[in-house]
């Protein structure tokens, strides 16, 4: 038990240490192009501070943009657990998105709690039958899921397009956007804090954390699928279905997907349908999960790292004129960063215990055998 706990507290430290040390070089990086351009980055810290959390405003901006980046994130790190790579979140959160939003045009009738939970419910249907296309494709016809999940976001974008400029058209100057929806199905705010618009959507982060961590430790489900996502033949061999995991683990991870779709339009700031309203969330998420290390309570720090990152480069362009494209450079730091120290920590797992010198074998005692007399 001793043992099991030092090697726990070991792990945590080691996970520590590489979020820290990928934040230290990201920091590194972005003082350097910052000098490079010509701009201190204590100006440029001042400034990012006042555009994240300088302001209730701007902080509960912040929040809200980190939600939908925290529930992709949670789809990764479900697939990653049943072993399967899926990358069709963009368009996930597409459909879930679209499926929200044909509901919510048509809920300004319902009450605002019904019209809310059913806007979030078809964000869910829909992302989750978008992954269900590449869950079956994987499992009855064997095509990979990385391959079907990665095309399907460019016809996700298709259908977007599509409804947009036909049923779900509604602006009045002929726009390739939606109606406006109705007030009742935007997601509640705190009118606790003044000047902050955070929607209660928030909340979603710590319980759908602990609830995953729950699920995917306690349950006969998250068993399965941790273990189908070990090792596909001793899951086999203890009766389990590797398949039916792997494709449950795809559609969960595009309700999640679907779910946040569900966010970007009632708890954001246009409340409308257009294209381009994904701001590339699905593919962020991602790399939120993988900053994380895939750990859903992990990721809510992250999540929100990577918001400010988003939020903060918009104060950086209007005070400092610091180009936008700063951010992109440093999330692909981060990346990368995270894809080094994690192939550099599966390279020492792998590393095979040192062998014996010749001499030291030969020095030991040989051991007795039976019928020797010895």
């Amino acid at each position: 038990m001793t043992l099991l706990s030092t090697a726990t507290i070991l792990g945590l430290a080691q996970r520590l240490l590489t979020q820290v040390a990928v934040a230290a070089v990201t920091l590194l990086i972005a003082a350097l192009l910052l000098l490079t351009i010509g701009v201190s980055p204590l100006d440029a810290a001042d400034a990012f501070w006042a555009g994240t959390f300088g302001s209730s405003t701007n902080a509960g901006t912040t929040l809200t943009q980190a939600v939908p980046l925290f529930l992709v994130a949670l789809g990764w790190i479900v697939t990653e657990k049943a072993g399967r790579i899926q990358v069709g979140f963009p368009g996930q959160v597409v459909i879930g998105g679209c499926a929200a939003a044909a509901v919510g045009l048509h809920a300004e009738s319902l009450p605002g709690p019904f019209a809310v939970l059913l806007c979030a419910v078809a964000g869910i249907a829909g992302g989750a039958m978008w992954a269900g296309i590449v869950a079956w494709l994987w499992a009855s016809r064997g095509v990979l899921e990385i391959v079907s999940s990665l095309l399907l976001n460019l016809v996700a974008v298709q259908v977007l397009a599509w409804l947009v400029r036909g049923p779900l058209q509604g602006s009045l100057d002929k726009q390739p956007q939606s109606a406006n929806f109705a007030p009742s199905t935007s997601w509640p705010a705190f009118p606790q804090i003044p000047g902050m618009t955070l929607s209660y959507d928030v909340l979603l982060a710590p319980v759908l954390a602990v609830g995953l961590v729950w699920v995917l430790s306690r349950t006969t489900f998250g068993f399965t699928v941790r273990a189908s996502g070990g090792n596909v033949t001793a899951a086999r061999w203890q009766g389990m279905d590797p398949v039916r995991a792997g494709a449950s683990a795809i559609v969960a991870s595009g309700a999640f997907a679907g779910l946040a779709g569900a966010a970007l339009l009632f708890a954001g700031a246009a409340p409308w349908l257009s294209e381009g309203f994904e701001a590339s969330v699905g593919f962020n998420g991602i790399a939120v999960a993988l900053l994380a290390r895939n750990s859903p309570i992990g990721a809510m720090v992250t999540a929100v790292v990577f918001s400010s990152l988003n939020v903060g480069s918009t104060s950086l362009q209007s005070l400092l004129d610091v180009p936008s494209t700063l951010t992109s450079v440093l999330q692909g730091a981060v990346i990368v960063l995270v894809l080094i120290a994690a192939a550099v920590a599966m390279r020492r797992r792998r590393t095979p215990p040192p062998v014996p010198e010749p001499s030291t074998l030969e020095a030991s005692p040989r051991p007795a055998t039976a019928g020797t007399g010895v």
